[in-house]
């Protein structure tokens, strides 16, 4: 597998880990608790900006190359291109209404979890598409010298929360993953 690939599903793994604390924050909205509205606001910030800037231009380019060279999946990656527009729009609805609520607004706990539900089980079913159908065609269609290309033509910089060093910005949230990875091998401990 080519090392953008495993770059990309390693970007995949990573959007998992950041879409398991935003549910169980949306659930602390359902069970009546204060979730932590700026670390949701960190994760849909990070995933929009991180997704435009890096994953989806190369996404793009890998998407246009198997059309290009696969007629059976020219539908399957429009669509995909097409969710891509669909869940930033549906994170920047839910960025608009918990920065309502960081700014004093009363929002119905329903304006917050119902979009947001949706906007996690979206971008997870995106990403299974991704990696059960594109990431294989991508392997079998995609030549050394086509990811050569796309690597050139595609911007490269350090993950601001998975990367060697977080921004001062995730610190709360990689703090928050780095705890969530570790009850399950604490509990297995015991």
């Amino acid at each position: 597998m080519q090392y953008t690939l495993m770059l990309w599903h390693a970007d995949h793994v990573n959007f998992g880990r950041l879409l398991a604390v935003l549910e169980s924050e949306l659930a602390r909205l359902h069970d009546a608790r204060a979730p932590e509205y700026q670390l949701m606001l960190d994760i849909l910030y990070y995933i929009e900006h991180y997704a435009d800037a890096l994953h989806h231009p190369k996404e793009d380019l890998v998407f246009a190359r198997i059309a290009a060279r696969d007629a059976d999946a020219a539908g399957l990656v429009a669509a995909l291109a097409r969710q891509h527009a669909d869940l930033r729009a549906m994170s920047e609805a839910l960025q608009r209404e918990l920065n309502d609520v960081m700014n004093g607004s009363i929002v119905s706990r329903a304006r917050i979890a119902d979009p947001g539900r949706a906007y996690v089980d979206a971008l997870r079913k995106h990403v299974y598409t991704e990696e059960t159908r594109i990431l294989p065609l991508a392997d079998r269609l995609l030549t050394d010298a086509d990811w050569e290309e796309i690597d050139a033509e595609t911007a490269n910089f350090e993950d601001p929360v998975f990367g060697v060093q977080t921004q001062e910005r995730y610190a709360a949230l990689r703090q928050r993953i780095n705890r969530a990875m570790q009850e399950p091998r604490a509990a297995r401990q015991s």
